[in-house]
Order: C-alpha cells, then structure tokens, then sequence
C-alpha cells in the first residue's frame, strides 16, 4: 500500500441514499486485499424537527437510536460485501453535520484515504453537493477518492492526471500509481497538460508576442509531460502504457474532455493546501471534476 492509505480507507456511506455497488465500483479502482476498511455514517442532528416529530402520535420517542438500528442495517449489508472479498471492515456512527464530522473522523483517526460515492439527488439537491462531497474533497486529508458513476463500467484500463508542472500534481501522479497499482496492473495512464493562455493576458499583449506567449505554454507543458513520463516509468509503469496528451484550453474543461475521450475509469488530480486562495483555485479544476467528470475522479493532497 501506498504511504497515503497504509492498508486504511475511510468510507462514509449516506444510509438514506446508500449506492448498492459501492464496493463493486471500489474494487474497480482500488485493490481490496489487504484493506482495513472504516464505515463511517453520519446522523445529521435536527433538533426542532426532531421535537416535531415527539408530537407526532405513535412515533418512537427515541429516534437516535431508531436511525442507529436502521443504519446498522444498511452498514452490515456493505459490511458483508467487503468481507467476502477479504477486507477487514470496522464501523462508526457518529451525529453532526455530514462533511464537519467525516473530516474530523478522517483526522483525529488519521485515515490519509478516503473513498465516497454520492448518492441519488435532485438536481437541487446535487447544487448542494457542496456541502458534502465537494467539502470533504476540499478539507480530508491525503487522498480523496470520489466514485462518480463511470462510462466504462469494466476493468479499470485507463487513468487520466492532470498535470500543470507543481510538485504537488507530480507527488499525486505517483501516489496515484502506488496506491491503485497501477504499473503492476498494467493500467494505461494518459498523463495531460493544458497549454493555457489567459484570456486576459492575450487581451492586453500586444498583437507580435501573442504567438510567443503561445509558444511558450507550449514548450512548458511539453516539458511538463516529458518529466512525468520519465518520473511514471521510474514508478513501473511500462513505456508502452503511457501515452503523453497536449491540450489547449481551459484546464479544467480540457482535463474533462480528455478523460470523456479516452473512456478513462479515473481521473487524478493535485490539490493544495487549505489557504483560501488554493482553495479558489481548487474551485477552478478539481471542484469542476468532481461536480462533472464523467468517471471516478481522486483528489490527492500532499
């Protein structure tokens, strides 16, 4: 196991909206022998609702505990499903707000992995993803790994990394390949750089240093990829398996459309720290990822 999982993977289920093939689309990514896996579900505290409800005749007056047995329910089915492919599983119920507690849980525990699949919303409900699953891949630690439903429901046979020439997109490429095995896989990586101009930048250069300005990206993010090759085949993964993408554009559009072409089953990306500004710039490629990808998608923090 990668330095990041440690063989110990957190994964918060939402029992009110539980996805039947969670450990199905985790076993397409992740390897499961060998993993102590944490079930982690939250009962969010509504106190006035709760107080409504007392009034109601005939409703059990003790609802925490009437949410704790029907959550055992849905925790022990998944719970059966793991052990059976030989993880050594573990469970907890906490009470609070969904994304604060999962985040706590991830740190006073010191899990460095953590796997999530959001559950059927409407689309109200899934502008509010926020709150929950885009929050937790904003604030968990290590490795976030969100199990969006996949075009490609095989074999995990592709990954896409976004790679933009920081160490931390370097350090989640090779994470990334440690934890999910993928050089002994034999998985097929498609490391992308977008050579990107500002729109702003080209507005006010003038109009003979455009071309230049262009040029430049260009050659950056060729040298870009040709370190994560050389770094990617250091890590196992066989020169035949890797295949080097130049795109133009928006980054986190281009990232998406490289991963809707080339069918990919995840897609990496680097994320920094916990400042604001980072975080503005999350919101700029990894939030969009994990709001639209069209497959699984890992955020990885250092």
């Amino acid at each position: 196991m990668s330095s990041l999982t440690n063989g110990r993977v957190l994964l918060p289920v939402d029992v009110t909206h539980p996805t039947k093939d969670l450990t199905e689309r985790l076993e397409q990514i992740l390897p499961l022998k060998g993993v102590k896996a944490h079930l982690l579900t939250v009962r969010e505290e509504l106190p006035s609702y709760e107080s409504l409800l007392a009034t109601v005749a005939d409703f059990p007056e003790d609802l925490p505990h009437t949410f704790e047995t029907k959550a055992k329910k849905v925790l022990n089915t998944i719970a059966e499903a793991l052990l059976q492919r030989g993880v050594e599983v573990s469970q907890e119920i906490v009470s609070g707000p969904a994304a604060g507690m999962i985040e706590k849980v991830a740190k006073d525990e010191s899990f460095l992995f953590t796997a999530l699949a959001p559950g059927r919303h409407s689309s109200v409900e899934l502008f509010f993803l926020g709150s929950t699953t885009l929050r937790v891949a904003k604030h968990c630690p290590g490795m976030v790994l969100v199990l969006r439903n996949s075009q490609d429901t095989g074999a995990l046979d592709t990954v896409v990394f976004g790679l933009d020439g920081s160490d931390n997109a370097k350090k989640a490429m090779i994470e990334a390949i440690k934890t999910f095995k993928l050089g002994e896989r034999g998985v097929k990586l498609v490391l992308c750089s977008v050579a990107f101009v500002p729109t702003a930048l080209t507005f006010v250069s003038p109009v003979e240093f455009i071309a230049a300005i262009e040029s430049n990206a260009n050659l950056a993010a060729e040298t870009i990829l040709a370190d994560a090759e050389k770094t990617a085949c250091d890590q196992g993964v066989k020169q035949e398996n890797i295949e080097l993408m130049m795109r133009h554009g928006d980054p986190s559009n281009e990232l998406l459309q490289a991963a809707k072409a080339r069918r990919a089953g995840l897609l990496v990306i680097g994320a920094q720290g916990h400042s604001g500004v980072e975080h503005f710039f999350l919101g700029s490629v990894a939030q969009r990822a994990v709001m639209h990808a069209p497959c699984p998608v890992a955020v990885v923090r250092s």
